[in-house]
């Protein structure tokens, strides 16, 4: 689980031992989001995994959303530390002439980043329903997912550059498109009950040519 990266989701200035509560909360409250989801888990069930009080739980985090955003910004954080690696590894070993096969690598690696599992998409799909409904939860929200796809737009504009290829939309349109798609495409996949989804047609397939399709010379 991502959010066990030491200093990831906590504020600057915080004392190494509520860094260290805070750290083992959002780890607990990963595990028991996956297995209750996120509207039943309850908070005690949370403190009881992580081996704190309630005290501990609200002297971190207001509400079980507020947790579940901290969980959030780490692992989006992290996917997209990994993805830039993983981008950059694809370009160097890359052999000359093969920008398609470049382009469709990184389009796979660019889906993987948004859902690499499909525990984490269902998470996200319970929080983003629960965000519609409650107008208080949808600012924090946004801002969240916005800070990811500046992230991933970013990577995307840098791979472009060594390619000396360009989008032919803003980098931030062409991130927000790349990610609808792949969540729509993943939760196809989950309503087929198609045995390896992250493996489907529309992932390894439609998604990497549609993710092309934004790109020209």
């Amino acid at each position: 689980m991502a959010t066990t990266s030491a200093g990831l989701g906590s504020p600057k200035g915080m004392t190494r031992r509520r860094a260290e509560t805070r750290r083992r909360v959002m780890a607990a409250a990963y595990e028991v989001f996956t297995e209750l989801g996120i509207r039943d888990a309850p908070v005690e069930v949370i403190c009881e995994r992580a081996g704190f009080t309630r005290g501990a739980f609200y002297s971190n985090f207001a509400s079980k959303e507020e947790l579940f955003l901290a969980i959030y910004e780490v692992e989006m954080q992290e996917r997209a530390e990994r993805l830039r690696a993983a981008v950059e590894a694809a370009v160097d070993r890359a052999a000359p002439g093969s920008v398609a096969e470049v382009l469709q690598e990184a389009g796979l690696l660019f889906m993987e980043s948004v859902a690499a599992d499909e525990t984490w998409y269902l998470l996200n799909a319970e929080f983003r329903a629960q965000a519609m409904r409650q107008p208080e939860l949808r600012a924090p929200t946004a801002s969240a997912e916005a800070r990811f796809h500046d992230a991933l737009a970013e990577i995307l504009q840098h791979l472009l550059g060594r390619l000396d290829l360009r989008l032919t939309v803003d980098p931030r349109s062409a991130v927000v498109t790349i990610v609808a798609l792949y969540e729509t495409m993943l939760e196809r996949a989950i309503l087929d009950e198609l045995p390896d989804r992250a493996n489907s047609r529309y992932v390894t397939d439609v998604l990497p040519r549609l993710f092309t399709a934004l790109i020209a010379p």
